[in-house]
């Protein structure tokens, strides 16, 4: 928290992982009444948390807000595998330190499905927002998350959820219910976060913000004319005024950093 609060482009809301998101459920010792099954980020983890478990996520929360305060925003990755029980815990423990919102408790990452019933429940048990959404394929797929009021901000990921017209309407419907957009999006690469730069500025009030792709390796920034420089300021991002997307593909220099199996992708 202190080297993303310290960073240049100001961050106005930073996100991190705990719990079954992260390495917790491996490094805590009896973080949750089970084995831990896999390993790396992606991982399958779930049960019911330990009072010790419940307890650590907590204190890693507190510890955020400690060095964030009231001037950036904590938004937290949480899942899923979480059980209703321990996630309507969770979110009533944190609710004096304000988070932005808890991510994916439930269903949501790795899993292209969402139980809206089960998510209601949590969401209308505290008053900490719940988040999810970023797998979902189709507006479809969403309209029972929104009609039933079953989450307090939705996530589509424009690579996921059928593209940019389908974001669009997400959005404006979720807005209609009173649902906070937050498009996901980390993995999507320059060309993704071109996309979400033009989406976003057309979305309506209940936009808050989207996932940052940082450009890893640095040479993604090579291959890619159009994009701001830098490209986050004061926590905000330019829209430019090019066609399209408002970026342009450096093939020559993109060709540099192909796979053998791949050399001949641009032919």
């Amino acid at each position: 928290m202190r080297a993303m609060k310290a960073s240049p482009e100001g961050f106005t809301i930073i996100k991190d992982s705990i719990s079954f998101h992260s390495s917790m459920a491996r490094s805590v010792p009896n973080f949750f009444y089970g084995d831990p099954i896999a390993q790396g980020h992606g991982n399958r983890d779930r049960g019911l948390l330990t009072e010790r478990g419940l307890s650590h996520a907590v204190a890693c929360i507190e510890a955020m807000k400690e060095v964030l305060g009231d001037e950036v925003g904590l938004a937290v990755d949480c899942g899923p595998g979480w059980t209703v029980p321990d996630a309507i815990r969770f979110g009533r423990a944190v609710e004096p330190l304000n988070l932005m919102w808890l991510e994916d408790l439930l269903t949501g990452d790795y899993t292209p499905y969402v139980d809206a019933a089960a998510y209601r429940e949590v969401t209308t048990a505290t008053t900490t927002p719940t988040h999810t959404g970023e797998q979902l394929y189709l507006r479809q797929n969403f309209v029972e998350l929104i009609e039933r009021q079953a989450v307090r901000v939705v996530g589509p990921d424009p690579a996921d959820v059928g593209g940019l017209a389908e974001l669009k309407w997400i959005a404006e419907y979720a807005d209609l219910h009173g649902i906070g957009m937050a498009p996901h999006g980390t993995g999507d690469g320059l060309l993704g976060l071109a996309t979400l730069i033009q989406v976003s500025a057309t979305l309506p009030a209940n936009y808050i913000a989207f996932e940052y792709p940082v450009g890893n390796p640095a040479w993604w920034y090579d291959i890619v004319d159009g994009l701001p420089g830098p490209i986050v300021t004061d926590g905000h991002i330019s829209v430019g005024d090019a066609p399209g997307l408002g970026v342009t593909l450096r093939v020559e220099e993109a060709k540099r950093y192909l796979a053998e199996e791949d050399a001949g992708f641009f032919d």
